[in-house]
């Protein structure tokens, strides 16, 4: 499941006044979950300007040089998820 996706559908659920503080998860979604994040940043680039992603996207690689390509996302609003082939490109 894409990223955009994912943030959809969870800007769609809503909580009943009962639901609400309390939630649940499988301990296999829950490391899944940890799974996915492991290896991302998350980042807002501070401009009043709407920045271009594969721009940004390109602009990291050249400064970052990254064995593995950095995949990159935007979470709107200048903020943009980056996602590491492996743990010492992150670092």
């Amino acid at each position: 499941m894409e990223t955009e996706e994912l943030i959809r559908r969870c800007k769609a659920i809503k909580l009943s006044g009962v639901e609400e503080g309390k939630a649940t998860f499988k301990s296999k979604m829950k490391s899944k979950g940890e799974q996915i994040v492991t290896g991302c940043l998350v980042g807002k680039v501070l401009t009043n300007k709407s920045v271009n992603k594969e721009g940004l996207k390109i602009a990291l690689q050249q400064a970052w040089q990254n064995k593995i390509e950095v995949k990159v996302e935007s979470l709107g609003d200048n903020v943009f998820m980056f996602k590491f082939g492996t743990e010492i490109d992150k670092k």
